[in-house]
């Protein structure tokens, strides 16, 4: 992550990327602490970053533009343009936008989710590939011990995610949501996978890297779970104590860092390889466009509430997302192992 935010701040092709990034960034604060500002100031620093947004999306999805190749004087350009098309935008394409909002609210939702799921995945595998390189007669009980620490720490904190469920789901006042039936599905899945995990370690194989990916899907679940609560409990009308809000603001904020930086240097080359019909500049225009129509429509559009939308489907893929993570996890770490061993054989029959 810190290279890729090295590349974005300092190398010249990625200057089109940092000016959006610092643009989604500010207005994301301002309008996390709109207590002690106008509420008008977010605004007038969200319209011109959806349109702009829009603007640079569709110039790489259809047009295929390379925005790396942008100079500083044709941002500028594009930046003006987008401040003078948000005005005529606003009359005659309120339902197109509305429709956009939408789309981009719920694909917000499930290119976080799915980003963070994948990056458990990966980074609970790389923990268990650096821990067999050790060696040793001592490698397999080490692994062994990783798994089993991980996993009860993460039933341990599954066991405290369901309790404060089972409670939280009885004070949400206008917004009934069950936080204990969520949680239980999560417990559910993660001791469904430990079966499996178990019944793959009966045959030989074991998926060390599966009690470390528990640990970190616990994580931010419970960060998922503290901050629907928060929005649906009864009082979410008013401004929740200061001390919750800014640590929900810092994760928030490192997560659209570590989202962004995910996007960008050699990521961005496997991303275009895998979705052949969309660039990865296009991917990333969508996801600054998605965050900035989140959070401009949880404070301008009325009669809808944004954030409890958010929260509710964001618990609720999350779910989904771990049962097919964890079983994807499962059988594509079998085929690896399976092919690094076969590769090894051919290496020492040659």
């Amino acid at each position: 992550m810190f290279t890729e935010l090295k590349k974005l701040f300092l190398e010249k092709e990625y200057r089109l990327f940092l000016i959006l990034f610092l643009w989604l960034l500010i207005g994301f604060t301002i309008f996390q602490f709109k207590d002690f500002l106008p509420i008008w100031v977010g605004f007038i620093v969200f319209v011109p970053l959806l349109v702009m947004c829009a603007i640079l999306f569709i110039m790489s999805l259809i047009f295929r533009a390379n925005l790396k190749e942008l100079t500083l004087k044709r941002t500028i350009i594009y930046c003006l343009i987008a401040a003078v098309i948000v005005i005529i935008l606003i009359y005659i394409a309120a339902v197109l936008f509305l429709f956009l909002f939408t789309l981009a609210i719920i694909s917000y939702v499930l290119i976080t989710a799915t980003f963070y799921m994948y990056t458990c995945y990966n980074y609970s595998v790389d923990i268990d590939e650096k821990i067999i390189k050790i060696g040793g007669i001592g490698r397999p009980i080490l692994r062994a011990g990783v798994f089993l620490g991980a996993t009860i720490i993460s039933l341990a904190i599954m066991l405290i995610i369901v309790i404060l469920g089972i409670n939280w789901g009885r004070t949400t006042g206008e917004i009934r949501f069950s936080f204990d039936a969520i949680a239980m599905a999560m417990a559910i899945i993660m001791i469904f996978l430990l079966v499996v995990g178990i019944i793959a370690l009966l045959r030989g194989k074991l998926n060390a890297w599966l009690g470390l990916f528990f640990l970190f899907v616990c994580i931010y679940y419970l960060y998922l779970m503290i901050s629907a609560f928060y929005i649906l409990r009864s009082d979410s009308e008013t401004a929740y104590d200061i001390g919750p809000r800014l640590i929900l603001y810092v994760f928030d904020v490192l997560l659209i860092i570590y989202t962004t930086t995910g996007l960008i240097g050699t990521k961005t080359e496997v991303l275009s390889e895998k979705l052949k019909f969309i660039k990865s500049d296009a991917v990333l225009m969508w996801l600054f466009f998605s965050k900035a129509a989140y959070e401009f429509a949880k404070e301008g559009i009325e009669n809808i509430n944004v954030a409890a939308f958010n929260a509710i489907a964001g618990l609720i893929l999350f779910v989904a997302l771990f049962f097919i993570a964890g079983l994807y996890g499962i059988k594509a770490y079998g085929k690896r192992k399976k092919d690094t061993n076969e590769s090894e054989d051919q290496m020492i029959s040659q």
